[in-house]
């Protein structure tokens, strides 16, 4: 008997399945696409348990026949192509004629249309491939499509589903993807009778964007237009200060396909390059318009991913055109009322430098050390790094030279008095802790001495892993410690923060975070963990809930805690250009040798390079 065998057509049309159908929300995005290629106007899309009940589309497409009817749910079976060299010039945004094959193979789906110069429709109900129903049907002018009990048949599938709030967030995004790329089109979405979008057709960009994702950022948004070489570039994207924690707010189109391509997105963080911080992303809605036969969309399943037949000149221009704006574009951060003013991690203010040193030289002035050699806990603008180098047994004020401290704090004002330490005080050597003795280079490196050469520290790097271990043992132990805000602070919420939102309850009490939806659009904040006091709520939970909506890395609730305290760890930690006392300095290179992994920060980079004095040797030719 041979052992290659023909599988049969059910089993065919359940992989394909698995291909196509991700999940509800790639359901929708067949479905929808559907409508829009059969040239609806209005879009109706209702959900029920995050689509796995219930998915129904409706449109006022040109609709069906009896006999198209029943050729749409055979395998490969399509009107948007005829021949191969279609393929080379595809303008719709279907055309494999395969998703209500694989629909019907998975679920129980019924089908409802009738065409624009008939006056009777039909209807057609299959169950797992099988046809139950095809008759006559009284129903109005377009296509009617119902996908109920998604994978019952397919248990394995089913299982590995998400959360409903999840799979309505996925949903959401879906359609917000089909409504900006088709802003003629009216959209509607209704989950368990509850309308979250109605979008009125033939809408600006702006104005869909700002249904869709806030009034306040839509306002900020820079245009960008130009038409050059075959290729049309129009949207907006948002000013540096409007940065996002992840990527997934680039949206890209071709041809009103949504498209992810790194080229383009490539181009967008070279335009932004400098202008933001490094690990933040940029915010941009681009629709880029272009001769169907000098692109390739047949190259991914979900028909996300394209191949350019000049990829270097789709860079180029998307660089250019974005670059060429921001010359001309004022992008300094706007201050709104209620908001705090926006500050620069790299910005150094000498005032506040002079009356750091004064306070510091106080605190010198009255430093005595805990009996028996135990620890003080200190804290210095704001920063907790635990036991500090001042309350060791023996240790003077004298031990801290005035010199190393005007270096490292950028000297003396002129024009200012300045507290110094009495001169009978003066230290002879630098602080030294564990064999090591350091300093601070550019306000973002620690050169420290070892028994054989120095070691080169980055100090965010080292901050931030000893932040994460301490937070993962909080967290491992109960709830972080949080601190309830005197006024909630608030941010605009899509509906797909909202699922985010209401999915990851559990999660966000345990960090410390007590939120709730403020109205239909707005998130309030109400506590905060006490860790991040000095940080911008609003601003985090944003950041937070882009996190938690990143599929591309999360794949396990271990992992999604990781994302989270990686976060929180990075925003509660030292910056670079952050000017740090003696005290700070000794603090972490305390610390160092009491955390493990102290040699990598939570994202995998190295917190320290080492140089021995062997090499040094070598460097100079003493060897």
């Amino acid at each position: 008997m041979s052992r290659i065998q023909i599988l049969p057509d059910l089993l065919v049309n359940k992989i394909a399945a698995g291909e196509v159908i991700e999940r509800p929300a790639s359901i929708v995005k067949e479905l929808v696409e559907n409508a829009l290629d059969a040239g609806s106007s209005n879009i109706i899309v209702t959900i029920e348990d995050g689509g796995k009940r219930l998915i129904r589309v409706v449109d006022d497409g040109i609709g069906m026949s009896a006999e198209d009817l029943r050729l749409a749910v055979t395998p490969h079976a399509t009107s948007k192509i005829t021949c191969e060299e279609d393929l080379f010039k595809i303008a719709t945004l279907g055309f494999r004629g395969e998703a209500l094959a694989s629909i019907g193979a998975v679920s129980r789906l019924r089908i409802t249309s009738r065409p624009r110069d008939q006056i009777e429709g039909n209807e057609i109900v299959i169950s797992a491939k099988h046809l139950e129903t095809a008759q006559a049907a009284g129903c109005r002018t377009g296509t009617s499509v119902e996908v109920r009990d998604l994978f019952f048949n397919v248990p394995a599938r089913r299982k590995f589903m998400r959360a409903t709030a999840t799979e309505v967030g996925h949903i959401n995004e879906q359609v917000a993807r089909m409504a900006l790329g088709h802003r003629s089109v009216g959209f509607e979405l209704t989950n368990n009778q509850r309308t979250t979008h109605r979008l009125a057709a033939d809408s600006s960009i702006r104005d869909r964007i700002g249904a869709l994702y806030g009034a306040d950022l839509a306002d900020e948004l820079i245009p960008i237009e130009r038409d050059e070489r075959g290729l049309r570039i129009e949207g907006y994207v948002a000013p540096p200060a409007r940065s996002r924690s992840t990527a997934s707010w680039q949206y890209v189109f071709l041809n009103g396909r949504y498209i992810r391509d790194r080229s383009v997105q490539h181009a967008i963080r070279e335009a932004y390059r400098g202008l933001m911080e490094h690990q933040r992303f940029p915010v941009a809605f681009l629709f880029l318009t272009m001769d169907p036969e000098l692109v390739d969309v047949n190259v991914h399943p979900c028909k996300l991913e394209v191949r350019w037949q000049n990829s270097q000149l789709v860079h180029s221009q998307v660089l250019s055109a974005l670059r060429d704006k921001f010359l001309t574009s004022n992008l300094a951060p706007t201050l709104r009322a209620g908001e705090n003013a926006p500050s620069s991690r790299f910005e150094f203010d000498p005032q506040k430098a002079a009356d750091v040193r004064r306070e510091a030289a106080d605190y010198y002035k009255g430093l005595v050390p805990s009996p028996m050699g135990s620890p003080i806990q200190a804290t210095y603008e704001g920063r907790d790094f635990g036991p500090t180098i001042g309350t060791r047994p023996g240790m003077r004020p004298s031990d801290i030279r005035s010199d190393v401290w005007d270096s490292m704090h950028g000297g003396g004002q002129p024009d200012q008095p300045e507290t110094r330490l009495p001169a009978d005080d003066m230290p002879t050597e630098l602080p030294q802790i564990k064999g090591y003795r350091a300093l601070q280079v550019h306000n973002s490196y620690l050169v420290a001495e070892t028994s054989d050469g120095l070691v080169i520290i980055d100090q965010h790097a080292l901050h931030e892993r000893i932040m994460y271990e301490r937070l993962k043992a909080q967290f491992t132990e109960g709830p972080l410690e949080s601190q309830r805000l005197l006024m909630p602070e608030t941010l605009t919420a899509s509906a797909t923060d909202m699922a985010l939102l209401q999915e990851h309850e559990e999660l966000l009490a345990k960090l410390g975070v007590e939120a709730n939806a403020f109205g239909e659009d707005q998130i309030a904040v109400h506590s905060f963990p006490s860790l991040l006091k000095d940080i911008d709520a609003a601003a985090f939970m944003r950041d937070l809930l882009d996190r938690l909506g990143d599929q591309h890395t999360q794949t396990s609730t271990e992992e999604v805690i990781h994302e989270v305290l990686d976060m929180m760890s990075c925003k509660a930690a030292v910056k670079a250009g952050d000017a740090l006392t003696t005290e700070e300095i000794a603090a972490l290179i305390e610390q160092k040798g009491e955390i493990e992994k102290s040699s990598n920060c939570p994202h995998g980079r190295p917190t320290t390079l080492s140089l021995s004095v062997d090499e040094l040797e070598k460097q100079f030719k003493r060897k």
